[in-house]
């Protein structure tokens, strides 16, 4: 990696949010591999050594994005995730001059629904684009007289446009977290975190109390459960469950062993380093309204 650029893959065309997502894992030069599908970039890095891909996993308007997710289980072998990130961009207006009446906005879709305030306050026609950069090449074209273009500011400016709005959106931000696919688990650092997908030996009753209940008797911490169905037994289901701690680590690599001996299917989607700075969504300082306690129970 130090005698040669690394080249990294993603799913959208140069300038995306999943390109601009790359410096973030700490890649200041790399060679980008723009591809058509979030499968291709699975299969190309699974099939070729030394290259790294870039997958959006969660956002803040979405939650979890179990398709991307998905094709991490069920149609990869020899891809894990090695590291995490998260991108935060503010969404500003631009056009080609601060001067003039705007009649139009165009953007990705997201993000027209995120700046629906904006939108009916100006009274703007709307169209949509697959995505920013897209849109800032529609504003920049000029071909629309009076158009605006919603996107981060790297965007807009790197087409040559003028902000004329920096609050769009009903958000400061748009958040995503994304993962970083490679062929190899890092080695621990001691502040790790691990992904696995467990499938119960038998979708019956107490499958997942019996697997919560190994976790708890290892000392592992589980930070999150999705549920997943599967398509060809839809009375089953696996579970990805994020874990704290590294795989080839106490605790958790006792767990992993006494999920297979007690005949449940694990695979392991990767462990890599915690991340540290912003997160996807602000923990809320309050419990939920409406909230029930003992005391509120009727009868």
């Amino acid at each position: 990696m130090a005698d040669q650029r690394p080249m990294v893959c993603f799913a959208e065309p140069l300038g995306s949010s999943d390109h601009r997502a790359v410096p973030v894992f700490g890649f200041d030069e790399f060679d980008p591999l723009p591809m058509h599908s979030v499968e291709a970039v699975i299969h190309a890095v699974s099939t070729t050594p030394g290259l790294y891909g870039v997958m959006p996993i969660e956002n803040s308007t979405e939650g979890e994005l179990t398709l991307s997710i998905d094709r991490l289980i069920f149609e990869s072998e020899m891809a894990y995730v090695v590291a995490e990130a998260v991108l935060g961009e503010p969404i500003w207006a631009f056009a080609l001059s601060e001067k003039g009446e705007i009649g139009d906005v165009i953007s990705h879709a997201m993000i027209l629904d995120l700046a629906a305030g904006f939108i009916q306050q100006h009274g703007l026609r709307t169209h949509h684009a697959v995505s920013t950069a897209a849109a800032c090449q529609r504003v920049a074209s000029g071909s629309t007289p009076g158009m605006v273009a919603l996107a981060p500011p790297a965007v807009g400016h790197s087409y040559g446009l003028v902000p004329i709005e920096t609050e769009v959106m009903v958000v400061p931000e748009i958040r995503t977290r994304y993962a970083l696919i490679g062929k190899e688990i890092p080695r621990p650092t001691g502040d790790d975190k691990t992904m696995l997908v467990i499938a119960p030996r038998a979708d019956a009753v107490g499958a997942l109390e019996e697997i919560a209940g190994l976790f708890a008797v290892h000392g592992v911490n589980m930070y999150s459960i999705v549920s997943r169905p599967l398509a060809q037994l839809p009375e089953f289901h696996c579970f990805v469950i994020g874990a704290e701690g590294h795989v080839s680590e106490a605790p958790l690599s006792g767990l992993v062993r006494a999920l297979i001996e007690a005949a449940h299917g694990v695979k392991l989607l990767g462990s890599f380093p915690r991340w540290r700075r912003s997160e996807v969504v602000n923990p809320s300082l309050t419990l939920p309204k409406g909230m029930m306690h003992m005391i509120d129970l009727p009868g």
